[in-house]
């Protein structure tokens, strides 16, 4: 992912992937993500989004979390809204971005 919180390239609509948000750069060193969860909303008008989306459980592992998703609606901008728990009971609230979109 770049520093710009947008995922590239853009999501083809109706595949699957492994999305990913590092945490490593905003935990404390030696603490670790326990858990994670995952709200999937349309950027533009901030309204649920779950529905055009199929999605795996949020796996934490070390400093990340993963969720495997699959769909998306052509032309459709996404806000992946992360919300990982560590080791010490502190959330981390943080939000991406995705197109879906056909790549070239």
């Amino acid at each position: 992912m770049s520093i710009s919180s947008r995922y590239e390239p853009p999501h083809p609509p109706g595949e699957s992937i492994s999305f990913a948000l590092d945490y490593a750069p905003v935990l404390p060193p030696g603490v670790a993500l326990v858990a994670g969860s995952l709200e999937i909303v349309v950027n533009t008008n901030p309204v649920q989004a779950q529905s055009d989306w199929t999605q795996g459980p949020v796996v934490p592992i070390g400093r990340r979390l993963y969720c495997d998703l699959e769909g998306g609606v052509a032309g459709t901008d996404y806000q992946l809204r992360w919300t990982g728990v560590d080791n010490l009971g502190n959330t981390w609230p943080r939000t991406c971005f995705v197109l879906c979109a056909e790549t070239s």
